[in-house]
């Protein structure tokens, strides 16, 4: 038997390859075609599409489509604004990949932009955005990019620098993610932050809703100039951009005040109220470690009618330690007393250039009690004044105070100012100036038994000063005194202008 083989035509053959191959090449050119005429890749409609969401008039230095894939680059590419010279933003070099499947669906694959500056005013986002048909962008990522955002007549803009952006599904139905790590200006540190935002609220876009987290890393306190030091926090976030509640920690290893350069440690932990639009943030809730204060808070930080940005908070310590809470305000190498204190604060606190002494506004009711010299050779001298004859050991020296003080343009003041021990009480009215340290308080005191018998506590310190009154009258315990000179050279005298 023979087999029996057939082979096909060669022009047959070349057929079935050919025409598959011209259909294709036909289709490729009549796709090409209508990439060129109609795709939203072309110059012009790229130039338009830009030019309508941001209001703004678009060059570019070059541009070349693509076709396979589609999309396009354009180099040197400047956003200027309506009437204006200078550029709002600037892309050293913009990449758009899309797909075929994605010019149906109006989406692009990817737009990556490199080497971006942007330069703009808080007005600038309010301008009109085109109602033309939207894009959805799956994956934007922006490199090498710095933000300056203008504070009109307040100072030089704040200049956020990126370090990486990632925006997921912009422009799309759901949500957008978003990643990011940038140096932020004020305080000047590091931000790493992710999360999700959305669906867009297009007629209100500061009820569009967000939620992720972040983390500061040693940003610098002292732009601020009032406070030094370095603090890191972290936490969630979550609302809308006009209120964003902040839930989270952070932490100073040391607070300084600048004018004394003294600090402690600061811990806190907190919940606030952030508006995205303006700066405004409210703190419902924050819990601090003082040094050894426990300090509970609330209160407000947002701009004035003035202009100016004012921090005001309420502060409570139930149980503190004197000499934490006193030593960052003081210019001498410790706390001159030690002891325990409580206290109830209203602060006020503008910005401005002024120092923090100068621009402080205090008021404040407090208690201290356990009161001790931390200076060793005056807490002896009080102590031996005090002894009783033929005492062994004399007892420490130990008071306790309380009063009502305010604070503003550089001077306390004091009013009610109680101070007793076991021997004796006083009361005091007047002032400290921070500025130059010096004491002016008039006020009275009264004792269990004249200065010519047993003297202890704080009538040693009027004792001497006192002596030749009580010579003249020995039974008087009630008299008025006064004290003067400075903060480390006080001076204890009998007030001759009172009229007791």
């Amino acid at each position: 038997m023979h087999l029996v083989t057939t082979t096909a035509h060669p022009r047959l053959k070349a057929k079935f390859v050919v025409v598959p191959v011209v259909i294709l090449a036909a289709v490729a050119v009549v796709f090409a075609i209508v990439l060129k005429y109609r795709s939203p890749f072309r110059e012009s409609a790229v130039r338009e599409r830009l030019a309508g969401n941001i209001s703004a008039d678009i060059r570019f230095g070059s541009f070349h489509q693509k076709y396979f894939p589609p999309g396009c680059v354009a180099e040197g590419v400047m956003f200027n604004a309506d009437r204006s010279s200078a550029p709002l933003i600037s892309i050293r070099r913009l990449t758009i990949t899309s797909n075929f499947a994605g010019l149906i669906r109006h989406r692009v694959s990817t737009i990556r932009a490199e080497g971006v500056r942007v330069a703009i005013a808080r007005s600038d986002f309010a301008r009109t955005r085109s109602s033309k048909q939207p894009i959805t962008v799956d994956t934007l990522i922006v490199d090498e990019a710095e933000l300056d955002l203008a504070q009109g007549e307040r100072g030089p803009p704040l200049r956020f620098i990126f370090h990486t952006f990632r925006l997921k599904n912009l422009g799309g139905e759901g949500v957008t993610q978003f990643n990011a790590v940038f140096d932020n200006p004020l305080p000047q540190g590091l931000i790493r932050t992710s999360g999700q935002f959305g669906p867009w609220n297009a007629r209100n876009p500061a009820s569009t809703s967000l939620a992720g987290e972040y983390s500061l890393e040693n940003a610098d306190l002292g732009v601020f100039k009032a406070i030094a030091g370095k603090v890191s926090s972290n936490g969630k976030f979550r609302g809308s951009f006009a209120e964003i509640l902040v839930e989270g920690s952070a932490s100073t290893p040391e607070l300084q005040i600048t004018d004394t350069h003294h600090g402690v440690p600061l811990q806190t932990r907190f919940n606030a109220i952030v508006n995205a639009t303006n700066g405004e943030t409210t703190l419902n809730a924050v819990r601090a470690n003082f040094g050894r204060d426990v300090i509970s808070a609330q209160g407000s930080i947002d701009r004035k009618h003035d202009g100016r940005r004012m921090a005001i908070l309420d502060l409570y310590c139930d149980h503190g330690r004197i000499e934490d809470t006193f030593y960052p305000f003081i210019h001498g190498p410790k706390s001159p007393l030690r002891g325990d204190i409580a206290f109830k604060m209203h602060v006020a606190i503008p910005s401005g250039p002024e120092g923090f002494l100068k621009k402080l506004e205090l008021n404040s009711s407090f208690r201290m009690w356990n009161a001790m010299f931390t200076d060793p050779l005056t807490q002896i001298r009080l102590s031996k004044v005090s002894e009783r004859p033929h005492q062994k050991e004399p007892d420490e020296f130990a008071a306790s105070m309380d009063g009502h003080l305010t604070v503003s343009s550089g001077v306390a003041h004091f009013s009610s100012l109680s101070v007793q021990d076991e021997g004796a009480s006083a009361w005091f009215n007047g002032n400290y100036n921070l500025i130059d340290k010096r004491v002016n308080l008039r006020g009275s005191l009264k004792t269990e038994t004249s200065l010519t018998k047993a003297t202890s506590g704080i009538k040693s310190v009027f004792a001497k000063v006192l002596e030749p009154l009580f010579k003249r009258r020995p039974h008087q315990t009630v008299v008025p005194v006064k004290i003067g000179g400075t903060f480390q050279h006080p001076n204890f005298g009998l007030d001759l202008s009172s009229k007791m």
